[in-house]
């Protein structure tokens, strides 16, 4: 069954979805009468039955549910890559696994300064719908380091590569069943100072293991160790 994402009003049990929605049915061939699903990225997932018309398809809801984040929740922080396919397929993967928030910042050794927001919101739009997901994670526009400290999550890890810093591996420190933030530097990796004000307000310095990964892997390899730590067998 194929899953689509609606914005706006459902008028008479009828969703209409919108144009770039429309381009996407239209490269489906969507015929009448198919079944479909549609979420709005909150919770809320519509079985429906299309219906073609002459200028668009609308969705007739058969019948709804609504479903709910289960479980610890991830905030991933992570300084967007100079390559930003890399940015959007970590974004792409991290809706897959159920990242609950992505927390876009700029670090001291930061080389992307800028970032299209909608492009990137686009990507986890189309991982939620093939994932069949019901719940769009939020992503920040660029913030500064500061966001990370101030972020209200109670159990936050900087994941970092500097030899001299005490650290502890993530599987082994991360809390289970509990909220976290886990942070990803850029390509030039947390600076000293910026580690030290992590360190400073009660973060824990982490490692993802003996390998040096890219930003976008060292994601990944964040987001797997929380899904595993958390996953009920």
């Amino acid at each position: 069954m194929h899953w689509f994402y609606y914005l706006g009003e459902i008028n008479d049990g009828v969703i209409t979805p919108d144009d770039e929605e429309q381009r996407h049915i239209r490269a489906l061939r969507i015929r009448e009468g198919d079944d479909i699903a549609c979420t709005d990225g909150k919770g809320n997932v519509h079985f429906c039955q299309a219906q073609l018309g002459k200028k668009s398809t609308s969705f007739r809801i058969i019948h709804s549910e609504k479903r709910q984040e289960e479980g610890a929740k991830l905030t991933l922080a992570i300084a967007p890559t100079k390559n930003i396919d890399r940015l959007e397929w970590l974004i792409e993967k991290a809706v897959e696994v159920g990242v609950h928030e992505i927390l876009l910042f700029k670090g001291e050794h930061s080389e992307r300064p800028l970032i299209k927001l909608e492009r990137l919101q686009r990507v986890a739009i189309a991982a939620m719908k093939q994932s069949q997901r019901a719940i769009l994670p939020h992503i920040t526009a660029l913030e500064e380091f500061q966001a990370i400290i101030a972020h209200p999550c109670t159990n936050k890890y900087l994941a970092h590569c500097a030899e001299d810093a005490e650290k502890k591996l993530l599987q082994s420190i991360l809390a289970s069943e509990q909220d976290a933030l886990i942070a990803i530097g850029p390509e030039g990796d947390f600076s000293v100072n910026e580690i030290q004000v992590a360190k400073n307000n009660g973060i824990h310095s982490v490692s993802l293991g003996d390998a040096r990964l890219r930003t976008e892997t060292a994601g990944l390899a964040a987001l797997f160790t929380f899904s595993l730590k958390n996953q009920k067998v």
